[in-house]
């Protein structure tokens, strides 16, 4: 089914020519190639989450041999269905008003109220805030006033959507940072694999299939501003309902810094790339090459090449932050970790960045 969703949808985009054209500079494919699969996993998986709810609530799933877990988020009394189906509703609603900016262009502000408009009202109807952040300065759990802890969660769900969508440069690598994600939220949930991690995989899979190009460059797409900007809203949420733990299911077990290593490579990357458009007083939506995926496909790489670099470095990260989740390493030195990763990661751009500028320097006085 997913299948033929994705190829109705990519006809449709195709005929109507709502495709993302090359201009050689940022966009260096080969040719126009439809931007349908954001909406095409938005139908996916809306169907697909919502199938697995009624198997579940009408306890149909030993007729199709799938087994839920008896205790743990992906259980039927722990699995917070209500306040998913208003994430499911608000994802939706954000795809939909980036899929029009996608096609259209609007205003840089007309899409971040958006994101700012839907983890409001994801605070109020589906009761998700960021309150404790845990011992990371050692000793007691840092819980933070109800007011800042409002302004903390949007500050949070709103960069971490964007910095989904920021790490979606090269074929592959969103959905491998996407799945790489998925696996950090059932490894720290310790909940197994559920239906809502099923329905996911299966949105997923058709997409990643044809954008890697293994059904053909004839059936290739590109998942679009609006499907990476509602995955990654999708994802953040999911990971501030597991750690704050509404249900009181997780207290001892799920920290927030957990979270962090499961979404390493995106986070870091959004932190350099927000920087340097700092230092260079640009706004930080806008257009440029200083991705992690730019360089090394700067430096001469093919796009497998790059890939392959980007996934190995993306899964190191996470894998280590996994190594300490399971040693149980206080949170206060997981934190200083990730942060002394960002800091070797700035030096080494900025060494980099140094060193092709010498290079550039030589040849041009020869």
């Amino acid at each position: 089914m997913g299948f033929i969703i994705h190829l109705l949808v990519r006809h449709f985009f195709k005929k109507r020519n709502f495709v993302d054209i090359p201009d050689g500079i940022k966009k260096r494919h080969e040719s126009a190639v439809p931007i349908s699969g954001g909406l095409s996993f938005g139908i996916c998986f809306a169907i697909f989450f919502s199938c697995s709810f009624l198997l579940s609530f009408f306890n149909l799933t030993p007729y199709f041999n799938i087994q839920i877990p008896a205790e743990g988020f992906g259980s039927l009394e722990s699995f917070p269905y209500v306040s998913f189906f208003w994430l499911l509703f608000l994802s939706l609603v954000l795809l939909m008003i980036c899929l029009i900016d996608d096609l259209i262009t609007l205003p840089v502000w007309v899409r971040l109220f958006a994101q700012v408009s839907c983890t409001i009202l994801m605070i109020q109807l589906g009761d998700m805030n960021l309150i404790n952040l845990g011992a990371i300065f050692g000793g007691n759990d840092l819980v933070l006033p109800s007011y800042f802890a409002f302004l903390f969660t949007i500050f949070c769900v709103v960069g971490i959507t964007n910095a989904f969508n920021w790490i979606d440069g090269i074929d592959g690598f969103f959905s491998f940072q996407v799945l790489l994600a998925l696996v950090g939220l059932i490894i720290i949930g310790r909940g197994g694999f559920t239906l809502a991690h099923l329905s996911l995989l299966a949105a997923l899979l058709p997409y990643s299939i044809m954008n890697l190009g293994l059904l053909g460059k004839k059936f290739k797409v590109f998942i679009g501003d609006h499907g990476a900007m509602m995955i990654g809203f999708f994802l953040a949420c999911s990971f501030i309902f597991l750690t704050q733990d509404p249900l009181n299911i997780y207290e001892q077990t799920v920290r927030p810094v957990e979270a962090l290593w499961c979404v390493g490579l995106v986070l870091l990357n959004a932190l350099r790339v927000i920087w340097k458009r700092f230092i260079k007083k640009l706004s930080i939506f806008s257009s440029d090459r200083e991705h992690i995926h730019h360089y090394f496909l700067d430096q001469g790489f093919s796009n497998h090449q790059t890939l392959l670099i980007v996934c190995f470095i993306s899964f190191s990260i996470s894998a280590f932050g996994f190594l300490l989740f399971f040693l149980n390493t206080p949170e206060w030195l997981s934190l200083l970790i990730f942060l002394s990763i960002l800091l070797i990661w700035s030096w080494i751009g900025k060494f980099s960045n140094q060193k092709t500028k010498i290079q550039e320097s030589l040849q041009s006085s020869k």
